[in-house]
């Protein structure tokens, strides 16, 4: 399965690197690309640079997951056109994955009205000019509202990296990762809504 990994100036390096770990430790499962508006070099907020090939909207299968970071604002005030670009993209992922507040991307476009995601640590004024007509549930460490996962955090989009490895791969592939990588994944806790 593909796993595009959205990418733009100033994202989180562990909202998408975290990703990135859990679906590359299952390399027969998951293939991962690394995408961006521009097609070029993307700096994160921790200035590690990464280098992208250019979001195509029709080409996006698989999990498209979006990072958060200092960069998603600036995303959420760009030209309505790049909007289009990444809303498209969501419209043609299978499993659109948002960290943090990666989320208020898809949110602004309107794709997640009246869906349900996991609130993240945010200001009230960011929440209500980015996630109008979105349900926030507050205490959730992640969120599935159909094919929309949302997790409130960095930590818990590693848990729901895992999941969706138990989901789309195998149960004992996701218990082999968590254990692996020293995390202490619980399959059955119960800080999800879906």
């Amino acid at each position: 399965m593909e796993v595009n990994i959205l990418l733009f100036d100033d994202f989180d390096s562990m909202d998408a690197f975290g990703a990135a770990e859990i679906f590359g430790r299952a390399p027969e499962h998951f293939h991962i690309n690394y995408l961006s508006l521009t097609g070029n070099i993307v700096n994160s907020m921790q200035g590690i640079k990464v280098w992208t090939e250019l979001l195509e909207p029709d080409e996006v299968h698989g999990i498209l997951v979006i990072p958060g970071g200092r960069g998603a604002r600036r995303i959420l005030y760009q030209d309505s056109e790049s909007l289009s670009v990444i809303k498209k993209a969501v419209e043609r992922s299978g499993v659109c994955m948002m960290v943090a507040n990666g989320s208020a991307i898809p949110a602004q476009t309107g794709i997640l009205f009246r869906r349900k995601i996991a609130d993240c640590r945010v200001d009230a004024n960011w929440k209500r000019m980015f996630t109008a007509g979105v349900s926030i549930v507050k205490g959730a460490g992640w969120v599935a509202d159909g094919k929309f996962y949302s997790s409130s955090s960095t930590m818990t989009g590693i848990a729901l990296a895992l999941s969706l490895v138990a989901d789309y791969a195998d149960y004992d592939v996701a218990c082999r990762i968590a254990e692996q990588i020293g995390y202490k994944w619980d399959a059955e806790d119960e800080s999800f809504y879906q």
